[in-house]
């Protein structure tokens, strides 16, 4: 429906005419009042992309999450399906090569993609990649870039773009979707709420499809059960009379923002699953799935001093903390403190765990590094996560062999 494939009636991109195409000519699309309807060739089939899926972790594209996501089992990686957050890769020139880091570690499957909003470019006039960020931004020509974009990655499930979109740009943006043979997401951010959604999921609700999936996005938050009312709010209310069959997530963080107070080993526990849990007793919907963001939080850009050694060990639902300011302990003393309590399971047979092992056993190429530690806490909270409620120890993990 983009650049050449579109032919206006004597008029130039960015004229209030509307562009014709050979749905129009050929009668199949046709007008009606001041919105357009597309009823005879709508998509209608549910969306597959999170079939069977039991976890969407939201993951930005940092090297601790990426290096996290491709040592995930692949038993663990057929049960998720990651929402990507994406933004510049390190010091690249270009997007793709971020694209390129999430296909190496995760190959082979598809993943959701949205742009990474709490992402601050530093140098946008000098980088050509966050330039290139930055354009994907603009809402000119119903994000035209951004279409541009996730059209060129087969594996991409892209998100709606919400902001500055007319109920018809709206439909439109659906149209240029569906016309790809994609599926989609529409990402609704609790905290920073378009105003327009409920113009987007009138459009939705009108069209009729399924092919789509919903993500309740909350952020970070103390306490995931204060997320419950709005989040019931919104499944009673504007999403209500969505087709029952399309997949809704319930998605936040709750990770702890300040460790300070930690001396030893302490259990922080985490209600995500709880909010969940109380949202599908609640609801009439068919499928709703648990989402988080891998333990991890969004962005931030505070700056400060290199933070304590610590090592963080995730089970079901809590993360052991081990760090002593008192004792000065070092990344070895902090992983041995974490093997030796009653809630290591030793046995998970993943990346993450076994680099604790080997950091407790003094091997210095294991955990020495903040960055490394959260590679290790994310890469064990991914593999819990997407197999909850099963025994995770001792399962065969071993990849098929491939020539």
């Amino acid at each position: 429906m983009r650049g050449s494939s579109r032919i206006y009636a004597g008029c130039k991109r960015g004229s209030r005419k509307k562009p014709l195409t050979r749905w129009h000519r050929s009668g199949r699309f046709r007008r009606q009042r001041w919105r357009l309807s597309w009823a005879p060739f709508t998509v209608r089939n549910l969306g597959m992309h999170l079939t069977g899926k039991s976890y969407v972790p939201t993951l930005a594209i940092r090297p601790s999450e990426m290096n996290a996501l491709e040592y995930v089992p692949g038993i663990s990686k057929d049960a998720m399906v990651p929402l990507i957050l994406l933004a510049p890769w390190a010091t690249s020139k270009s997007l793709s090569s971020a694209v390129d880091r999430v296909k190496r570690a995760y190959p082979g499957r598809q993943f959701i993609l949205d742009v990474d909003r709490d992402y601050v470019p530093s140098n946008a006039t000098g980088s050509p990649a966050q330039a290139e960020f930055m354009a994907l931004r603009s809402p000119a020509n119903r994000f035209s870039a951004w279409w541009t974009f996730w059209k060129s990655v087969p594996e991409a499930i892209p998100c709606l773009q919400l902001e500055g979109q007319t109920i018809e740009d709206l439909r439109m943006q659906i149209l240029d979707i569906q016309l790809e043979g994609r599926e989609f997401c529409l990402r609704i951010e609790l905290g920073r709420m378009s105003q327009n959604v409920s113009e987007a999921i009138s459009v939705l609700q009108d069209i009729g499809t399924a092919d789509f999936s919903v993500v309740l996005e909350g952020g970070w938050v103390a306490d995931p059960i204060l997320l419950y009312a709005r989040i019931n709010g919104l499944l009673n209310g504007a999403l209500k009379l969505l087709d029952g069959r399309v997949p809704i997530v319930a998605s936040c963080t709750s990770m702890i923002k300040d460790f300070t107070s930690i001396v030893g080993v302490a259990e922080i526990e985490f209600s995500n699953r709880q909010l969940v849990d109380q949202i599908r007793r609640n609801s009439n919907r068919q499928t709703i799935i648990y989402g988080d963001w891998g333990s991890t939080r969004p962005r931030e850009y505070t700056g400060g001093r290199t933070p304590l050694p610590r090592v963080d060990y995730p089970s079901e639902a809590r993360w052991l903390i081990a760090r002593n300011r008192i004792e000065d302990w070092g990344f070895p003393e902090a992983a041995l403190a974490i093997v030796q309590s009653p809630y290591w399971t030793g046995g998970l047979g993943v990346w993450g765990e076994d680099l604790i092992r080997a950091t407790a056993e003094g091997d210095e190429f294991a955990i020495d590094t903040p960055q490394k530690n959260v590679a290790a806490r994310v890469n064990i909270h991914l593999h819990r996560q997407a197999l909850y409620g099963q025994d995770v120890v001792g399962l065969n993990l071993d990849e098929p062999w491939v020539d």
